[in-house]
C-alpha cells in the first residue's frame, strides 16, 4: 500500500499544528491562572456570545466528522500543510511576543502584536479552516467561518475598550500604528 506523501505530509502538519496549540495553551495558561486567582477575569455579554458563536463554529466541523475515511482533495491538503504550521507558528509568535515580567499591567506591543493586535484570533482561524478542509465540509466550513468571525468581532471589540481604558494614550497610539486588528489587509 503506498501512501500519497503530500497526503501524509498535511495530515503529519495537521497533527503537529494541534500539538503546538495544545502545549502552547498549557505553558501560556500557567501564568494566567495564578493573575486570575488575584483577579477573576471580567465577563460580559460580548464576552459570552462572542465565545458561543466561536466554539459553535468549530462545533460545526467538528459535528461534520462522518464515519468515513478522510479524504480531502489535492487543493485541501495544500490549504491544510499551508495553513496548520502558520497558525501554530502565529499562536506560539503571539504566547512568546507578550510581556511575561508583569502580567496584565503592560501592552502586547512586540513580535506577533507589531503586525497585528489580535494575532491569535488569526491562528484559531487559520487552523479552524484547515480542520474543515481536513473533513472537507466546504458549506459547513463557510457557516463555520462566519460565525467564528461574527464572535471574534465582538470578544475583540470588547477586549479593544478593555484595552484603551486600561492603556489610555499608549493604546491609542499602539492602536494608529497598528492598524489591523487580526487580518492583515483587512481589519
Amino acid at each position: 500500500m503506498s501512501t500519497d506523501p503530500l497526503r501524509f505530509a498535511a495530515f503529519c502538519a495537521y497533527l503537529a499544528a494541534w500539538i503546538a496549540f495544545a502545549v502552547g495553551a498549557l505553558v501560556g495558561a500557567i501564568p494566567r491562572i495564578r493573575e486570575q486567582a488575584v483577579s477573576p477575569p471580567v465577563l460580559n455579554a460580548r464576552i459570552v456570545v462572542g465565545t458561543f458563536l466561536q466554539i459553535a463554529a468549530a462545533l460545526m466541523i467538528t459535528l461534520s466528522l462522518r464515519d468515513d475515511p478522510l479524504r480531502p482533495t489535492r487543493i485541501e491538503l495544500i490549504g491544510i500543510l499551508t495553513l496548520a504550521p502558520f497558525a501554530a507558528a502565529l499562536f506560539i509568535g503571539a504566547l512568546l511576543s507578550a510581556p511575561r515580567d508583569s502580567g496584565p499591567h503592560r501592552l502586547a506591543t512586540r513580535g506577533a502584536y507589531a503586525w497585528m493586535r489580535h494575532p491569535i484570533y488569526l491562528a484559531f482561524l487559520a487552523m479552524l479552516v484547515a480542520s474543515g478542509l481536513l473533513i472537507s465540509a466546504r458549506s459547513v466550513l463557510a457557516i463555520a467561518v462566519v460565525l467564528y468571525l461574527a464572535g471574534s468581532e465582538l470578544r475583540i471589540a470588547f477586549e479593544e475598550e478593555e484595552l484603551a481604558g486600561t492603556f489610555r494614550a499608549e493604546y491609542e497610539q499602539y492602536r494608529l500604528r497598528t492598524r489591523w486588528r487580526y487580518f492583515p489587509g483587512l481589519r
